[in-house]
């Protein structure tokens, strides 16, 4: 069975997250309070509290979502097309000829979060 996370993170600016998960991720709000934004992720809940003196500093951690090679491709050309600030790196392929094989593109996000889209398959 499979079973949607929730996570629960700190955001410097909820206005401007809210803009990077609608707008650069393609996410949809489902949920809004005076005091928290609740968006759906993939079909799992990210819920952005406001706290701007939040540190995001802790650059080696992350999280994203695994795609199939094609929802990738497509996923991360519109990403690119948005001309987005905050692309890290564009998509690359890594461990090439193994079966791990996989495209990967990092993102960070106006609070400094670190995004990973990961595209699993062979072109």
């Amino acid at each position: 069975m499979n079973r949607p996370f929730h996570l629960s993170i700190a955001v410097k600016s909820i206005k401007k997250e809210i803009s990077f998960f609608t707008d650069v991720l393609e996410c949809k709000v489902t949920h809004q309070e005076e005091k928290y934004t609740n968006i759906d992720f993939f079909g799992s809940q990210v819920t952005l509290k406001e706290i701007p003196e939040v540190n995001t500093k802790l650059q080696e951690l992350h999280f994203g979502v695994n795609l199939n090679l094609l929802e990738f491709e497509d996923y991360t050309k519109r990403i690119l097309e948005s001309k987005y600030d905050g692309i890290l790196t564009h998509p690359t392929i890594v461990d090439v000829d193994n079966e791990m094989e996989r495209r990967k593109m990092y993102l960070k996000s106006p609070s400094g979060y670190i995004f990973e889209i990961k595209g699993y398959g062979k072109s």
